[in-house]
């Protein structure tokens, strides 16, 4: 697989615009759930390791239990922000005259394209001069019931795991968004 985004660009494009997902550490409104949610779990396991919930008196079965437990605990808790993190650091944005293009690199890397005249819907949700532009529906609150893959179901911890096409934080949105939405009515 390349290593950037213009190889994907064809020849009969025109690029208009080229970005990336905000860096770092990101919180969405999706964590209003996952944070309250993600301590309990975490204060629950917490509880269960000092009051002994590890003893080889179950057995060696029962030992593996709150050690599943506190893995989980500390994926919500803080590994689904890093995990979340380190896929944005290898995405690139890409918007030409036909397309929109979504491209990740590295292993499990992945190329997602969307013809801008066969689209029905385009969100945008503004974040001061940053903004997130999603392509189609995302996945509700619930989404993790009615997934079709484990990776949409995952998408509710971890944004950027979304098989919706997305524009995760990018920087001057509100221009981006009115140039998708200029090429849309052009169709």
């Amino acid at each position: 697989m390349s290593d950037s985004i213009s190889s994907y660009i064809r020849a009969d494009e025109k690029l208009l615009w080229r970005g990336q997902p905000q860096q770092g550490l990101r919180l969405g409104g999706h964590d209003l759930i996952a944070v309250p949610f993600s301590l309990l779990w975490g204060g629950g396991v917490l509880m269960m390791l000092v009051s002994g919930g590890i003893s080889s008196a179950g057995g060696f079965p029962f030992v593996l239990f709150p050690l599943l437990f506190g893995f989980i605990a500390l994926y919500v808790t803080v590994g689904r922000l890093l995990h979340d993190a380190w896929i944005r650091s290898r995405m690139e944005y890409a918007l030409t005259d036909r397309r929109i293009i979504v491209f990740q690199r590295g292993l499990g890397g992945d190329v997602t394209t969307v013809d801008i005249s066969k689209m029905d819907q385009v969100r945008f949700q503004p974040r001061g001069e940053r903004g997130d532009i999603v392509f189609g529906r995302s996945p509700g609150l619930l989404g993790f019931f009615g997934a079709q893959s484990f990776r949409s179901s995952m998408a509710l911890w971890v944004p950027s795991l979304s098989e919706t096409p997305q524009f995760l934080g990018v920087e001057d949105a509100r221009r981006v968004y009115d140039q998708i939405e200029g090429l849309r009515v052009a169709r």
